[in-house]
């Protein structure tokens, strides 16, 4: 055993420490140096536990938890307690005991029985979580000092000549006890800064002052995050220190690491350069936010053999499972292909074709390891588990699948591997769990893991207010300090009598007065650490308005007293400005011969090109297209889709009005009706699994949206049904089209009408109308097919109706037959439709000369409704030059 030992009260300080003085030996020119016996006051009990070779081991906190869970749930009056849930409940159980201990509070029954239901019930928890220990041979975390000190008295830990103890805010009542024994056997104590005592009255107030301490008032956290940054790097001296404190660091954390970055390692924004940052951020991010780590908690959740598209797809196309260079373009056609059919889930053991399997033979082993993962039925213990999930991602060669790890993701894994550890010690706790089980465990350990890349220390440490404990600095900045944070709102444990055990103890956190004094202690502390002092608080939170800390309000200096407007972030530095210049592009590209024959859309090439020519040029000839994950079975592409198909399988087999309206007179259309949807339905081939209500409700409402529509259909004019879904070409100036034409009608005089079914709510007839016309479907139907009316067919709950022109011998309820009124310019119908060809044959050409300037014919509704933004760039100058959102 060492004769002087320095413990710390937290694992950080021991590292701040260590970097102190590896930093003083460099300076003072030394090649080597003896490690000085530095650690924290946890860390050392445990190891002096280890080596007294006591028959006791103690429990991880983990280990502990969970047991507090096993023995709520296992409470068979747990549902007449007003409890939180299992895992809420149980962290305050944990915490509960742990202050028992430390405080040394009173364990007599009758104190908890006299008060709360809660306090009753925690009190019977108590007495089982003992027995459990005595059953184990275990010991829970807090008794760990007490332990200790029973092995000491014996003899079987020897004891250091001289300990310093370096960050105590506090003593408790089981530390004072220790203490009492270590002097007892004459070992030397020590603390730094100063042994902790209650503060009298003024006495924070008067060192803030002697520290002539700035307070300062900012619009909000951002400008508070920029200006401390900026400040940093204005005051920022080689072998100097500089401390930010946050009291809310979890909420400042994102912040403050993207405005640092910007600040202080402008050139970390390049995402291929790896720039060291000259600062640490204490607290770290829940290990599952690392993308490696959330692949590997997805496949693994996966609980049945039919998985969401949207899994499948991030599953395949991940970089983190095996993979061959080879396969990674067939994955992606995949994928792609996937995305268009409609489809919400993937069946793994049919995803592939057996020419899929061919192409991807790495793709189809990984699916075959999902499949067999996804069978495991058995129940075996934790570890059992532990040691299945390893291999499992070993066969998958996760993480590194095709390529190599970073020194970031080599840290992530080994703070996976140490999950899976922990998951392998609930043997005892959870003994037999199925494979549910065991994920769900693995994924609340691993987003519990606070994931923290080990770096060297830097002299600039962003902490929070406890972990600050200790650290001495050159200069401190305290950020966030308004009223609702210092002091802090207290949280009594609701497991402890109140008025028996936390106000008389003053226990953590349980009164607003102990607060108080805990905060002035802690602001004391930290103003005898530094040797120049900043407060800061945001002047607004959201919608809140914040006042200054009542600890701090005297102290407000005027604002903007530290103010830089120099900043260091590369967007705003002179040498990374480039001078922009304007060009208007008219260069057109031409479509070439031989790529004309390749060009597919229809009349969709039309339509794109009249709203946008760029949109044109970008979907039908660089074929660039984007497919949403469908987020239900049936969305509004696949319920118009479903309509086309129930009207056609109707009129194959009505044909006629009269027909119609026998089926009527007979009571037999509302069965003719259903006939058809049923049809339509199975032909579709839906997803139902697990969803047979909702397909009930479905076939429900397209039968009564047939019967609304049939009755609409009853109203027009004796007619018969002359072609279904035909198909059509059309060439405008070289341009071939290919035309789909759901229905026309042919009255008893002849007369031809064009019909196309719509179930949206947005038609409108002046879109056929004006220089570039902006619906053309109908109008291009008309110049190929002969047509004495066009009409869409809209169909919808909101009111289904006909809509389009006509001829005025053609009489269909909803079609006006007054063309003149649409467009004063045109009488006669010959005159629309040569109207319509002069501009339709117009719009080809630019689009076969290669005109595809950015020009969107009504730039809030296209550009909302373009999936091209991200190409054409338009909606960004938009949001830069004219303060317009996306």
């Amino acid at each position: 055993m060492v004769d002087s030992l320095t413990l710390t009260v937290n694992s950080r300080l021991a590292r701040w420490l260590l970097f102190h003085y590896s930093r003083q030996q460099a300076l003072e020119e030394l090649q080597v140096w003896e490690k000085p016996a530095i650690c924290s006051l946890d860390e050392w009990l445990r190891q002096a536990w280890l080596q007294s070779w006591s028959d006791q081991y103690i429990l991880t906190d983990l280990q502990s938890r969970h047991l507090w869970q096993k023995i709520i749930r296992e409470d068979p009056s747990i549902n007449s307690v007003n409890l939180l849930h299992i895992q809420g409940a149980a962290s305050h159980a944990s915490e509960a005991y742990q202050l028992i201990r430390k405080y040394r509070l009173p364990e007599d029954p009758a104190g908890f029985r006299n008060y709360t239901k809660e306090t009753q019930t925690f009190r019977k928890w108590m007495s089982r979580y003992q027995k459990q220990l005595h059953e184990w041979g275990a010991l829970d975390p807090s008794e760990l000092m007490d332990a200790v000190s029973k092995r000491m008295k014996q003899g079987h830990i020897p004891l250091p000549g001289e300990i310093l103890f370096h960050g105590f805010d506090e003593i408790t009542p089981q530390l004072r006890d220790w203490l009492d024994l270590l002097q007892s056997k004459n070992v030397k104590i020590g603390f730094m800064p100063f042994e902790p005592s209650t503060l009298i009255p003024d006495q924070l107030e008067d060192v803030l002052l002697q520290k002539q301490a700035d307070v300062q008032k900012y619009e909000d956290a951002n400008e508070e995050a920029t200006q401390c940054a900026r400040w940093i790097r204005s005051i920022y001296q080689e072998g100097k220190t500089i401390g930010i404190v946050v009291p809310q660091l979890e909420s400042y954390r994102g912040l403050l690491e993207r405005e640092f970055k910007a600040e202080l390692a402008p050139a970390s924004v390049y995402p291929w350069v790896e720039t060291p940052l000259p600062f640490n951020i204490s607290l770290g991010t829940p290990l599952s936010h690392e993308p490696m780590i959330h692949s590997a908690l997805l496949l693994l959740s996966q609980r049945s053999k039919r998985i969401p598209l949207i899994t499948f797809s991030t599953l395949i196309t991940s970089p983190f499972l095996k993979c061959r260079e080879e396969e990674i373009i067939f994955r992606r056609e995949l994928d792609w292909g996937l995305r268009g059919k409609g489809m919400t889930h993937v069946y793994l053991p049919q995803a592939l074709t057996t020419e899929d399997k061919m192409r991807g033979p790495f793709l189809e082993g990984l699916l075959e390891s999902i499949i067999k993962w996804v069978d495991e039925t058995n129940f075996d213990f934790p570890s059992q588990w532990a040691q299945k999930i390893s291999n499992l991602l070993k066969e998958l060669e996760w993480p590194a699948g095709s390529g190599t790890l970073s020194g970031h993701q080599v840290q992530a894994l080994e703070s996976w591997k140490s999950s899976l550890n922990d998951l392998a010690s609930l043997d005892r706790v959870l003994n037999r769990i199925n494979r549910h089980q065991a994920v769900s465990h693995l994924t609340h350990i691993v987003g519990e893991t606070l994931f923290q890349p080990q770096t060297h220390e830097e002299p600039i440490q962003v902490i929070g207010l406890l972990e600050s404990a200790g650290m001495e600095f050159d200069h401190l900045w305290i950020m966030g300090c308004h009223a609702e944070t210092l002091p802090p709102v207290p949280r009594p444990n609701p497991f402890l009598p109140f008025l028996t055990h936390q106000k008389p103890y003053q226990l953590p956190h349980s009164t607003a007065e102990r607060e108080l004094a805990f905060t002035e202690q802690t602001l004391y502390r930290l103003s005898h650490s530094c040797k120049h002092m900043i407060f800061s608080y945001p002047a607004w939170q959201g919608e809140s308005e914040m006042v200054p800390s009542p600890l701090i309000s005297g102290l407000v200096t005027k604002p903007h007293a530290i103010h830089n407007e120099n900043s260091s972030r590369l967007g705003d530095h002179p040498e990374f400005s480039v001078s922009l210049e304007s060009l208007h592009d008219f260069n057109a590209v031409p479509v070439a011969q031989d790529e004309i024959t390749t060009i597919r859309g229809g009349t969709k090439i039309i339509k794109h090109q009249a709203v946008c020519p760029f949109q044109a040029f970008a979907v039908h000839r660089l074929n660039s297209e984007h497919k949403e994950f469908p987020e239900l079975d049936m969305d509004e592409r696949a319920r118009g889709s479903l309509v086309h198909n129930i009207l056609e399988l109707f009129w194959k087999k009505v044909q006629t009005s009269e027909r119609l309206h026998e089926l009527y007179e007979s009571n037999s259309l509302d069965q003719q009706i259903r006939e058809s949807v049923a049809q339509g339905l199975e032909i579709s081939k839906i997803d139902i699994y697990g969803q047979q209500s909702f397909f009930d409700l479905e076939k429900e409402r397209l039968a009564n949206l047939m019967r609304d529509w049939m009755e609409l259909e009853r109203q027009r004019p004796e007619f018969n049904i002359s072609k279904l879904e035909t198909k059509a070409t059309l060439n405008l100036k070289g341009l071939q089209l290919n035309l789909f034409v759901d229905r026309i009608d042919e009255s008893r005089n002849g007369e031809l009408t064009i019909i196309d079914y719509k179930t949206g709510t947005n038609q409108n007839l002046k879109k056929w109308f004006g220089e570039r016309i902006e619906e053309p479907q109908l109008p291009l139907y008309s110049l190929t097919l002969p047509a004495d009316a066009l009409a869409f067919a809209v169909i919808n709950k909101r009111k289904s109706t006909y809509l389009g022109l006509s001829q005025e011998n053609v009489i269909i309820p909803g079609v006006d037959i007054n063309i003149n009124k649409k467009c004063p310019d045109i009488n006669h119908w010959d005159e629309l439709k040569d109207y319509w060809k002069s501009r339709l044959d117009r719009t080809a050409e630019e689009f076969l000369e290669g005109i595809l300037k950015v020009d969107p014919l009504n730039e809030n509704d296209t550009c909302k409704l373009c999936d091209q933004k991200t190409l054409c760039r338009r909606t960004e100058l938009l949001s830069r030059f004219e303060g317009e959102d996306e």
